[in-house]
This record gives C-alpha cells, sequence and structure tokens, in this order.
C-alpha cells in the first residue's frame, strides 16, 4: 500500500474501522441524493424558475457532466495535499452550494449544479482512494461493497424522496436536506479519517488537467446527448474521444503522468473496467426504459414507478453486502460472470415478461451491487500499491461512461425494436461479456485467498 505521508495515517488494515467508513458513507450518500432527488423536483422547479422545457435537461445533466470533467484534478489534489482535506473540502462546498443553490435565479442554480458536480467529483475520487490506502485483503472488499449499496440504495431511494419533499415542503429542499447529510460528513471526516496521500507529492501538469477535463467533460456530454440528437451526440462523443486519446498518448511519455496507461495492460485490470462500463450500462439503460415504459405505455403514476424501482435499489444493497463473503468462497475467479450471467437473466426475464419487472430488477440490481464491489476490489488488486488514486479515477469514469452509454445504447435499441427487444438485445451482450471475462482467470485471487 502507499506509505501515508502524514503522521496520523495508519497502516493499511485488514479490518474495517467504523469511525473512518462512516464518514465516507454519509459523503456518498449527499452525492447519491443530489443526482437522484433532482429528476423529480424537476418539473416544479422549471415552472418556478421560468426554465424552458429545452433547457431543463441541463438542471440534471450539468452536475454529472461536471463530476466528469474533474475527476482526474480531484483525484490528484487528493494526492498531493491529502485526500481527507480534499473529502472536507468536497462536503464543506457541497454543503454551501446545497443552501444557497434554492434562492438563486436559474443561471446561478446551473452554476450552483456544476459546483456541486465539481464538489461531487472531490468526494467520489477521495472515497475510493482512501479506502484503498487505509484498508486491504477482505476489509477493503467490505468497504467498497458499503459505499456501492449506500450509492446504489440512494441513487434509486432518491426520486422517492426527491418526490416527496417538492410535494410536501417545496422543491427547495431537495436541496436543503443535503445540508446537514454534507456538513456532518465534514466534521466526521475531519475528526476520524486519516489523511492519506501519495508517498511522492506529485506534479500538477495543469496543462494535462485542462486537457484531461476537457475530453472526459466533452466526451460525457455527447453520450448524454445520444439518445437525443444521435448526429450531434455522435460528433461531440467523438471528439471528446479524440481528445481523450491525446491525453492518453501523452501520459505514457510522461515521468509522473496523470493516469498510468500501462494498468490497461493487465488483463485482470481490463476485464474489471470492462465488467463496470457493461454493468453500469445495463442497470441504468434497464432503469430509463423500465421508467418510461411503465409510465408511457402501461400508464402507471410516476409513484407506482419508484415503487417498482425499490426492486433494484433493494438489490443492489443486498448485492453490496454479500459481495465480501462471495469473494471468499470464490476460488476459481467465476463471481464476477456469474454476477453478469445473473444481470442477463434478469434483463432476459423482463424482455419475455415485462409483467415480471419488479424481479427481474431484484436480479439486475443485485448483480450490479456485486460487481460495483467486486469490480472495485479487482481493480485495487491488478493495481500497484502506488496508485490507489488512479483507481478512483478509473472506477468512476467506468461508471459515468457506462451509464451514459447504456441508457443511450438501450434507447436506441428500443426506439428499433421496442422495450422488450432491447432488453433481450442487452441480456445477449451481457452473456458475451460474462463468457470474455470468465476466460481471464481469477482478478480477484489475493481477496479469495484473505
Amino acid at each position: 500500500m502507499t506509505p501515508p505521508c502524514d503522521k496520523d495515517a495508519p497502516r493499511a488494515s485488514a479490518r474495517i474501522s467504523w469511525p473512518v467508513m462512516v464518514p465516507l458513507l454519509v459523503g456518498i450518500l449527499a452525492q447519491s441524493l443530489a443526482v437522484s432527488m433532482i429528476n423529480t423536483a424537476l418539473p416544479k422547479l422549471a415552472h418556478d424558475l421560468g426554465i424552458a422545457p429545452a433547457d431543463q435537461s441541463w438542471v440534471v445533466n450539468i452536475y454529472p457532466l461536471a463530476v466528469g470533467a474533474a475527476i482526474v484534478p480531484a483525484a490528484r489534489w487528493g494526492d498531493r495535499s491529502g485526500r481527507r482535506r480534499a473529502l472536507v473540502a468536497g462536503m464543506t462546498v457541497f454543503a454551501l452550494l446545497s443552501a444557497v443553490a434554492p434562492v438563486l435565479p436559474a443561471p446561478g442554480l446551473l452554476a450552483a449544479r456544476l459546483g456541486l458536480g465539481i464538489a461531487g467529483a472531490l468526494i467520489l475520487a477521495n472515497v475510493v482512494s482512501t479506502i484503498g490506502a487505509v484498508f486491504k485483503g477482505h476489509a477493503r472488499t467490505m468497504a467498497n461493497g458499503l459505499w456501492v449499496a449506500v450509492f446504489g440504495a440512494a441513487n434509486t431511494i432518491g426520486p422517492l424522496v426527491g418526490g416527496y419533499l417538492t410535494d410536501h415542503w417545496g422543491w427547495q429542499w431537495v436541496f436543503w436536506i443535503c445540508v446537514p447529510i454534507a456538513a456532518i460528513g465534514a466534521l466526521l471526516t475531519r475528526a476520524t479519517v486519516p489523511n492519506t496521500r501519495a508517498s511522492v507529492r506529485p506534479a500538477w501538469h495543469p496543462g494535462w488537467v485542462m486537457v484531461a477535463a476537457l475530453g472526459l467533460g466533452v466526451t460525457v456530454y455527447g453520450v448524454q446527448r445520444l439518445p437525443f440528437v444521435p448526429v450531434v451526440g455522435a460528433v461531440v462523443g467523438l471528439a471528446g474521444a479524440v481528445v481523450l486519446t491525446v491525453f492518453l498518448r501523452a501520459q505514457r511519455r510522461l515521468r509522473d503522468p496523470l493516469l498510468r496507461v500501462d494498468l490497461f495492460g493487465d488483463r485482470g485490470f481490463s476485464a474489471a473496467v470492462a465488467t463496470i462500463v457493461v454493468s453500469a450500462g445495463v442497470t441504468l439503460g434497464a432503469i430509463y426504459l423500465t421508467s418510461l415504459h411503465l409510465q408511457n405505455d402501461r400508464g402507471w403514476s410516476a409513484s407506482a414507478t419508484g415503487l417498482v424501482l425499490l426492486w433494484q435499489a433493494i438489490a443492489t444493497t443486498i448485492g453490496g453486502i454479500v459481495a465480501p463473503t462471495l469473494a471468499r468462497i470464490d476460488r476459481r475467479g467465476l463471481v464476477l460472470p456469474a454476477a453478469l450471467i445473473l444481470q442477463a437473466a434478469g434483463l432476459a426475464w423482463a424482455a419475455r415478461d415485462p409483467a415480471a419487472i419488479g424481479p427481474a430488477l431484484l436480479l439486475i440490481g443485485a448483480g450490479f451491487g456485486v460487481i460495483g464491489t467486486l469490480g472495485t476490489t479487482a481493480l485495487f488488486v491488478a493495481a500497484p500499491a502506488d496508485a490507489v488514486s488512479q483507481v478512483g479515477v478509473v472506477q468512476e469514469v467506468a461508471f459515468a461512461l457506462g451509464s451514459g452509454l447504456g441508457i443511450a445504447v438501450l434507447a436506441a435499441l428500443a426506439a428499433s425494436s421496442g422495450y422488450s427487444g432491447s432488453l433481450a438485445a442487452a441480456a445477449v451482450g451481457v452473456t458475451v461479456t460474462a463468457v470474455v471475462v470468465a476466460q481471464i482467470g481469477n482478478p480477484l485471487a489475493p481477496v479469495s485467498s484473505t
């Protein structure tokens, strides 16, 4: 593990430390709720602030766009100045912006959402890096399972909470409820989380930081636009990919790169990334299509649809919790491909019998919980000890791009083949991915033997 530079940072522990984990989970909870609650508040928010229909998507999309653009500099700041400091800064800014956003006019609220995304990047990147630096073995797997469980549950429960707050207290409370959560997280983090950092103070490379932010931001934006304006989304996404290609080629030549491209030369690392991308894609894509299908095609209310989506939230939480146990008993490296097969079964079930969408989401969510936990753990296993921040960057980018691509691809398939046809095609793709991953070997071998 990376030797910590400051005196209060302990050696990596093989046991979970709850004083360390609780603040990290509180930070994940705050940023996850901010992502998910805004959807149900958007109609009333847009009406009150006079936001035109064509511009309303920006209220939602500007947050993940900012996260994608800021994730690389967020991780590098944690490496240089200490991850606790980055976490406290992220949670503090998150609380402040959540407090002021609802009282601002529309342009100010959009700017606040942009700032919240940057603060969210500080939280996400440094939660994952702190877990990698503070825990090892089974404890690290458990820590990953806990944050994935909180992340998944909050993202699916958020629309219900947001709807209740909007209907009973006003849309402003989807922001204000995050103020005490983020503030408590900042105080607890300052008190109990060690300030780990890179063993050697890394360089900033400000020019390449800007290129990375530009490439990731443009790519995420292009992916977001694909379902709605396919040509524009494809052109913008390709432009972002070109910028990222330039960035990655340059990183190979730097002595102290922002992103170690050589990590992808490890088959286990690349397999874990692919698994996360595919799993996040089909999970978020299935939720997106199911929400539209139930409301537009079957006439369900938003509340009834949200209750059905709770199946996925519960299953993701359970999957994250049981994943460490599965890793310990798995000796053949089959848990990740098995989780993909579980998701494929859920997709196929929903495609064959749309009335069974609840139980089908249970399978999809359980697989996502297992993969989110063990896929991240596999990245840590494959990466060298001095690359914990790299894991945070790669994992978050994989989640972001996977989610966006999944929604875009499944939406395009649904337009041509219908709801059932798109889910059936996704089931085939996930099954193929599972077969390929199974051929790689066991990327979790060190964890399985712990």
